[in-house]
């Protein structure tokens, strides 16, 4: 491995910007009026927008889950609608869980147990926020259950009624200060490609559990594809997307064609989103300081 160049970026990366968030729901595999839920759904919480990624995923799934028919635009959703169908007092998963998940169903972009590791973007972006379980049951709990929690959704939901009902009806038709993000994946190419974690640096696995370097990465929406078609599930897109926002100094919501002049280090999915390699990992912050030297 040979010595990293440090990155140009300078300053602090916004971890959860609207822009970059905007580029984790976009898909070049959405079904049409998916874009344009995501983008009236940002629009309508652009003026308190500060990283609730929740709320976001929330609204633009609700808006979807009422308009993909066609018989309406996001637009003509009323807010009060959309508060109404927020405002679940019952206990348990809120009410609106299930009717995204039908939308969903019926424009196959649902769970499929036929195929599992189908890269359907809107249900990688449903699965984490109805998850009532914190993610995977470990084997130990099959016959100890742990009991439900409220999930990222239930939570997001509490909030948006509040935020819905003192919403100014005026204010949905001023013009819209959303960040423009483009259509399109993002395509990396580089000598290879590592995942950091505080003690270790590796390449990632391949399908069959295999160690093999990496060099092309196409990012679409939540979906990590490495050189062929498949998906990656070690590698983060939003830590990919601030890694390469790091290394060349772009927007993090960049689309099209890079090309990294090196090894892009990307931080392993459970540390905290947007972590900077040569401060945690051992290895590059050594390098790291030997430069300033």
């Amino acid at each position: 491995m040979s010595a990293p160049d440090r990155a140009p970026h300078t300053g602090r990366l916004a971890p959860y910007a609207l822009d970059l968030e905007l580029s984790l729901l976009l898909s070049s595999a959405a079904p049409p009026g998916w874009r344009s839920a995501v983008e009236e759904a940002a629009h309508l919480l652009s003026e308190r927008y500060t990283g609730a990624w929740a709320e976001l995923h929330t609204l633009a799934l609700l808006l979807f889950a009422r308009t993909y028919t066609g018989d309406r635009t996001p637009r003509d959703v009323p807010v009060e609608e959309l508060r109404q169908a927020l405002d679940d007092p019952s206990a348990g998963e809120n009410g609106a869980v299930a009717e995204i998940r039908q939308a969903l169903d019926a424009v196959g972009q649902g769970y499929n147990s036929d195929k599992p590791d189908d890269k359907s973007p809107l249900r990688l972006i449903f699965g984490p926020l109805a998850d009532r379980y914190g993610g995977s049951i470990p084997w130990s709990d099959e016959w100890d259950p742990v009991p439900p929690r409220p999930s990222p959704l239930d939570h997001a939901a509490e909030r948006l009624v509040s935020y819905l009902a003192a919403y100014e009806a005026g204010h949905r038709d001023s013009p819209s200060s959303v960040p423009a993000v483009g259509d399109g994946p993002l395509y990396l190419e580089a000598e290879t490609v590592f995942i950091a974690s505080r003690n270790s640096l590796v390449p990632p696995l391949s399908a069959e559990g295999r160690v093999s370097p990496v060099r092309r990465l196409t990012i679409d929406g939540p979906v990590v594809v490495c050189g062929t078609d498949q998906r990656q599930r070690q590698l983060d897109p939003a830590q990919v997307r601030l890694a390469v926002a790091r290394t060349l100094g772009v927007a993090p919501s960049v689309q099209g064609a890079y090309t990294i002049p090196g090894t892009l280090y990307v931080p392993c999915a459970d540390l905290s989103r947007g972590a900077d390699p040569y401060e945690f990992n051992w290895t590059l912050h050594g390098l790291d300081d030997h430069k300033k030297l």
